[in-house]
């Protein structure tokens, strides 16, 4: 099982886990379609998830660019934290089933969920350094044309610039 840290300069690091080759493969692939960035051809992603996987097994850690954001693997050293198949009750043998008293951590897995949230982020940080809003989503240059403000403030009666 891998620790996958998802790094951007402007960006809160999320940390996921990947519990072999096949999971790290998929987060690498929604890490990239997130940015809207595809690799050359599922050979060459499978090669570079390859890579970074052995460097993380020998090395300890293991570092792949893509697009704008860096991925960190690391092996996990203790993966009873993240398992959870039922918790022993003292009345097991009497007909009661196992069950999970809620001790257990469930494992995070950048799921599609956690790719859209991705998106928006990278989105959002895009349209503030352009000088846009990333709270209402509009670019730099589409705010009202009569008070130059953007929706975040609401002003009905103002109009958008002809062409918009």
């Amino acid at each position: 099982m891998y620790e996958v840290a998802i790094q951007h300069p402007s960006l809160a690091e999320k940390t996921f886990t990947a519990k072999d080759g096949g999971e790290l493969r998929t987060l690498i692939y929604r890490v990239a379609r997130a940015q809207g960035h595809e690799f050359a051809s599922t050979r060459d992603l499978i090669v570079e998830t390859g890579g970074v996987r052995s460097r993380a097994d020998i090395e300890g850690v293991g570092l792949i660019e893509v697009a704008e954001l860096t991925v960190q693997v690391r092996p996990t050293e203790d993966e009873s934290g993240y398992a959870c198949e039922g918790h022993e009750s003292v009345y097991v043998g009497l007909g009661e089933t196992a069950y999970c008293d809620g001790r257990c951590v469930t494992r995070p897995t950048f799921d599609r969920a956690a790719m859209v949230e991705l998106s928006c982020a990278l989105d959002d940080e895009d349209l503030e350094e352009s000088g846009g809003c990333p709270d209402c989503g509009l670019e730099a240059g589409d705010e009202c044309a009569a008070c130059g403000r953007c929706n975040c403030d609401r002003h009905d009666n103002c109009t958008r610039p002809k062409g918009r």
